[in-house]
C-alpha cells in the first residue's frame, strides 16, 4: 500500500461485505410469511447457514477495522498522516445511524442460540470471541464520537483493551490486510486478532 499522500479511511474491507441488519430482516420476513411449523424449520434449517457465515463475514470486517486502525494509529505515530475518505468528518450523523448495524450483530448474537432452540431443539452459540470483538468495536465508534472529527491518524482514538502491537507485528497486520483485500477472506483476519486483542 502506497502512503505516500494519507492512510484510507477504508483499507478495501467494504467489497467483501454486506450489511447483516438487511439480510437478517429479509430472512425474518420470509420466515414470518410461513405458516406451518414444519416448513419454518425446513426453511429456518436452509437460511441458517447463510446467516451464520454473514455474522462471522461482518464480525471479521469490524475486527479488520480495529486491526487497521491499530495499524495506522501506531505505525504513523511519530508523523501523523491524513485518513483519507472518511466520508463522516465533519457531519453530525445520528447515532442511531452509526450504531445500527453494530446493535443488531449485538442482539442477534443473543437471539441465535435461541433461533436454533427453538427450531431444532438444541441450542448453537457463535463463539464468545465474536461478542467480544464486537462490543470493542462499538466502544471504538463511542470513543471516536462517529469519527466526525478525525482527520488524521493523531485524532484517531483506540479503546483501551487495544494493546500496542511491535513493529514485527504491525507489519504482519498490514500484510493479512493486504492479504484479505486481495482475497476477499475477512474471516482469516481471526488469526491475527491476539496481535491487538
Amino acid at each position: 500500500m502506497d502512503f505516500t499522500n494519507g492512510v484510507p479511511f477504508d483499507p478495501g474491507y467494504s467489497a467483501h461485505t454486506s450489511y447483516f441488519s438487511e439480510n437478517l430482516d429479509y430472512c425474518s420476513q420470509i420466515l414470518a410469511s410461513i405458516k406451518q411449523f414444519n416448513q419454518k424449520k425446513n426453511q429456518f434449517r436452509i437460511l441458517r447457514p447463510k446467516l451464520a457465515k454473514l455474522f462471522e463475514n461482518c464480525t471479521a470486517f469490524y475486527l479488520g477495522c480495529l486491526l487497521w486502525a491499530a495499524y495506522i494509529k501506531f505505525s504513523f505515530e511519530e508523523s501523523p498522516k491524513e485518513i483519507l475518505n472518511n466520508a463522516f468528518f465533519g457531519k453530525k450523523v445520528p447515532d442511531e445511524d452509526i450504531f445500527y448495524e453494530i446493535d443488531s450483530l449485538l442482539t442477534y448474537f443473543d437471539k441465535y442460540p435461541k433461533d436454533c432452540a427453538y427450531f431444532f431443539g438444541k441450542p448453537e452459540s457463535f463463539p464468545q470471541a465474536w461478542f467480544e470483538i464486537l462490543k470493542i468495536y462499538r466502544e471504538f465508534l463511542v470513543v471516536n464520537e462517529n469519527f466526525e472529527k478525525v482527520r488524521t491518524t493523531a485524532d484517531l482514538k483506540l479503546p483501551k483493551s487495544i494493546k500496542t502491537p511491535t513493529k514485527t507485528e504491525l507489519e504482519q497486520i498490514l500484510a493479512r490486510i493486504e492479504s484479505v483485500t486481495k482475497s476477499g477472506k475477512l474471516e482469516d483476519l481471526f488469526e491475527i486478532k491476539g496481535l491487538i486483542l
